[in-house]
C-alpha cells in the first residue's frame, strides 16, 4: 500500500472508532454492537502467519460470542488468498465502496457561508439531525454517540442551518495531514440545493486550518447522487476499493 492510501486508511479508522477491537495476527477485529459493517468487521492490517482456517474459526467464535454475524472487509489492495478462501467458505460479497481523495492544496472550495457552524463534539441537536436525515433508530444513534466519544484526534462536527433549522451535517477528523470526512447527510426535503456542498466546503476550510493537505471519504459505489456531488467537488482520485464478505 502506498503512503497516501495508508494515511487515508488510518484516518478512516481513527475517524470512526469501534467500541471494541482485537488485534490478531495481522488482522483487526472491530466490534460496535452491529450498528455498521465498517465497525463490525475484520480488516487486514499486517502480514498474517497463522493458517486461514484457524483464523477464520477464531473470528467466528468472537463474533458469535457478541451475537453478531462474522464479516470481513476486503480491500482491492489485499492479496487474493483471503478473498478466495471466504468465497469458498460461502461468504457473499456486499457493499462495494470507493475511497476517494481530494487534494486541498489545489484550490478546492473553502468558502464558509452564513448558517455554517462547527462544534468540537457532536451536540444532541447535531445527533438528532443526523438521525432524522438518515432514518436511523434511537438505539443506533446512542451506539454512534458512544463511538464518536472515542475519537482522540482533532475533529469538527459541522452543520448548516436554514431558517434556524439544521438542513445538513457532516464531520471531519484530521490524521497525518489527511482529513477523513464522515456521515455526510442532508434533510430529505432540502437535497439537491447545495447544502451538502456548502457544509463540506466549510469543513475543507477547517481542515486546511488544522494543517490538512488533503481529504478522503468512503462512499458506496452504488450511491450515484453522492458520487456525483463528490466528483463535482474535486474528489477525482480513487485510492482503493473494498467490499464486505458476510456469512449469510
Amino acid at each position: 500500500m502506498d503512503r497516501l492510501s495508508q494515511s487515508a486508511e488510518e484516518a478512516s479508522f481513527n475517524a470512526w472508532p469501534a467500541l471494541k477491537e482485537i488485534f490478531y495476527d495481522g488482522w483487526l477485529i472491530r466490534l460496535a454492537g452491529g450498528e455498521s459493517r465498517r465497525t463490525n468487521s475484520v480488516s487486514v492490517i499486517g502480514r498474517p502467519s497463522h493458517p486461514l482456517p484457524d483464523k477464520l474459526a477464531f473470528c467466528e467464535r468472537i463474533y458469535r460470542s457478541h451475537q453478531l454475524p462474522v464479516s470481513f472487509r476486503v480491500r482491492s489492495l489485499d492479496g487474493p488468498a483471503l478473498e478466495r478462501h471466504l468465497a469458498e467458505e460461502g461468504f457473499s460479497a456486499h457493499d462495494e465502496t470507493l475511497t476517494l481523495f481530494l487534494d486541498l492544496s489545489c484550490g478546492a472550495p473553502h468558502r464558509v457561508v452564513p448558517g455554517f457552524r462547527i462544534e468540537a463534539r457532536p451536540s444532541p441537536r447535531w445527533l438528532q439531525a443526523h438521525q432524522c436525515f438518515t432514518g436511523r433508530s434511537q438505539r443506533q444513534t446512542r451506539l454512534r454517540a458512544r463511538q464518536l466519544d472515542l475519537i482522540a484526534l482533532p475533529s469538527a462536527f459541522a452543520s448548516l442551518s436554514c431558517d434556524r433549522q439544521i438542513v445538513s451535517v457532516a464531520y471531519g477528523v484530521v490524521h497525518d495531514r489527511i482529513m477523513s470526512l464522515q456521515w455526510v447527510a442532508t434533510h430529505p426535503l432540502h437535497r439537491q440545493q447545495g447544502f451538502s456542498r456548502a457544509t463540506l466546503a466549510g469543513l475543507f476550510a477547517w481542515g486546511v486550518a488544522q494543517g490538512a493537505v488533503g481529504t478522503c471519504l468512503q462512499v458506496l459505489a452504488s450511491n450515484t447522487p453522492a458520487r456525483a456531488l463528490y466528483r463535482s467537488l474535486g474528489f477525482d482520485r480513487e485510492l482503493y476499493r473494498y467490499h464486505f464478505r458476510v456469512r449469510e
